[in-house]
Formats: structure tokens, sequence, C-alpha cells
């Protein structure tokens, strides 16, 4: 399987969405309630990616196998307060259900943290769910750590706990 990466456009948004709503379906069961996930829409998924793509906030590569979008990442510098400009973070990163455990993930980071320590940033953080610990390993294995911080957040009516991790860049 030959997995290729390259920067998102515009045109990527409803593949974006697609794999953002399926992966949140699979990796969020039993965590996030079940009405919430199964309301979630790719059409409004859709039109929030094509407004954050055009605004250029955040930077966002794609992951593609055979010429169909199966995973991305979503980063820029650290919105936390307690950050300085050596830190950036990695907003988000999903990858299509059937292609979870095959190195999409990883190679996504790879790239965005190569991208990042290029623009100088020496740091990366990110949030996770504490529940999720299928994401938390994974980014473990990656050569995150978590820092003691958290965080509640609200999501589908339900209260939920996010941790920090972080990483090195210039290491």
């Amino acid at each position: 399987m030959s997995i290729d990466i390259r920067e998102a456009t515009i045109e990527d948004a409803e593949a974006i969405a697609s794999v953002h709503v399926i992966s949140w379906q699979s990796a969020y069961r039993g965590i996030m309630p079940e009405q919430f996930l199964a309301e979630l829409s790719v059409e409004a998924r859709s039109d929030r990616w094509r407004k954050s793509l055009l605004s250029g906030k955040l930077r966002v590569l794609v992951a593609y196998v055979d010429k169909a979008v199966v995973g991305w990442i979503a980063f820029g510098p650290c919105r936390d307060a307690d950050k300085d400009s050596a830190w950036a973070e990695l907003e988000a990163l999903y990858v299509s259900p059937e292609f979870w455990s095959q190195g999409i993930g990883k190679s996504l980071s790879n790239s965005a943290r190569q991208l990042l320590r290029l623009a100088g940033y020496a740091f990366v953080a990110l949030w996770v769910l504490s529940e999720n610990q299928r994401a938390r390993g994974f980014y473990e294995r990656i050569g995150f750590v978590h820092d003691d911080s958290s965080k509640v957040i609200s999501i589908g009516g339900l209260l939920l706990t996010e941790i920090r991790y972080h990483s090195s860049l210039t290491s």
C-alpha cells in the first residue's frame, strides 16, 4: 500500500469531513453519546472544513491511498496560554477506521512535525480525550508524553476530560 501525503486544498473539504465523521463514530463509541455520534453530518462538517481551509489559520495535510483521502492532520501555533511561540499544536489527527494500524497516522504526524520543525517550532503539544485509550497509546508510541495538564470540555451535552501530551521537535 502506497501512502501519499500532501497539503489539503478546498477541494478536499468533503473528504476530510467524511473521515472526520466516520472516525469520530468509531473512535468515540462508548465515550460520547450514541445519538450525538449518529447525528454527525458530513455535509455540516464539509461546510466547516471549507471555511477553515479558506481561512488559512490551520495547516492541514491529507493522506491518500489510491487517490482516496483516508486520513488528515491539522496543526498550527499552540493555542494554550501557558505556552510561548516555541510551541506548536497538533489540533486533530484522524484516519478512517479501515486504515487504522497501517502507519498512516504515524506518517501524517511525522510530516506535520517536520513542517513544524522547519517553521522554527521547538515543541509540539496536543490534547486527547482521557478515555480514548487507543489514541493515547498511539501518541505514546510515537514519542509524545503526558504532561499532567487536563481540561474539561463539553461535547454532545457530556462533560469530558482532555489531557495534554507534548513532544520535542528538536530530538
